[in-house]
């Protein structure tokens, strides 16, 4: 375990949130900012992003919702391109197996990822994208490389997410534009939820974020804040079936009865009721 102070304001003058897996969750004072604080040591980050992390026993199934994970992909990367306008070269952080890649690579784009599993690196490398298995500071790319950049859902995971961020700005060319999805935990969700929220998950979520500090966040790195909004889920019902180690039994489901049809009216049964699970932000450089 180790000890660390406020990412954004370097104090370590904070208050308890919550405890969760004997972890505590604390809120500094000072800038807002919501982390795990002692945290698990950097040597112990590859018991948790091994195979299982991927393949339902402990997360979304990447695998059996591939076409759920294009779908959602496809939609921000129009995004992107009304912002954009013109393709180029983009860099997906955490990019996981590379369903983003896919995509992007599908419209034009040259694809690149980057990852700290070496299972997801080793699955995308294998449908030909160039992936770093690491760190994006161990990346060590060349300055003003990239078009775009996006992060989904990879920020908490970071355990220097400003130092990380101020990374991905030097290697934006000049208007470089970034992307980052993460939980919300200004959310109402997590006020009706707590220490059952879905996305508190402190051996692995080391930061969590409400808009306004995502914003102060990624502004101190150097960018240029456009658009931050809130949204629902993308694949909840899958996330929770994940989370409760049911991944083996959602493989059955797929093959017993039309799962990816009965998922995607869930979905629309949750975006009906909830609209702030998650913060999508995007800046220029």
């Amino acid at each position: 375990m180790e000890d660390v102070v406020c990412n954004v304001c370097k104090s370590d003058d904070t208050s308890l949130l919550l405890i969760k897996d004997s972890l505590r969750i604390v809120k500094c004072f000072r800038c807002g900012l919501i982390y795990v604080n002692p945290r698990v040591a950097k040597e112990d980050l590859g018991k948790i992003y091994n195979r299982d992390y991927f393949d339902g026993s402990r997360q979304a199934d990447f695998l059996a919702e591939k076409k759920l994970y294009l779908q959602r992909f496809q939609e921000r990367l129009r995004e992107i391109i009304a912002i954009k306008r013109v393709k180029g070269k983009l860099l997906d952080i955490g990019c996981a197996v590379g369903y983003f890649l896919e995509v992007v690579r599908r419209e034009g784009w040259q694809a690149s990822g980057v990852e700290i599993s070496s299972f997801a690196a080793k699955y995308a490398k294998e449908s030909g994208f160039d992936i770093f298995t690491g760190t994006i500071e161990e990346a060590n790319y060349p300055a003003y490389s990239f078009d775009a950049a996006t992060l989904w859902h990879t920020l908490e995971h970071m355990r220097d997410p400003l130092g990380s961020l101020e990374e991905v700005h030097r290697i934006l060319k000049k208007n470089g534009l970034i992307a980052i999805e993460v939980p919300n935990i200004g959310s109402r969700e997590f006020r009706k939820q707590r220490e059952n929220w879905d996305y508190l998950k402190p051996k692995e979520h080391l930061y969590y974020f409400t808009p306004e500090v995502l914003k102060k966040m990624v502004e101190k790195a150097g960018f240029k804040v456009i658009k931050v909004t809130t949204l629902p889920k993308g694949t909840g019902i899958g996330e929770k079936l994940g989370n409760l180690g049911l991944g083996r039994l959602k493989k059955q489901l797929v093959k017993s009865f039309n799962y990816l049809s009965w998922i995607k009216k869930s979905i629309l049964y949750l975006k009906k009721f909830s609209g702030d699970d998650i913060i999508l932000l995007y800046a220029l450089k």
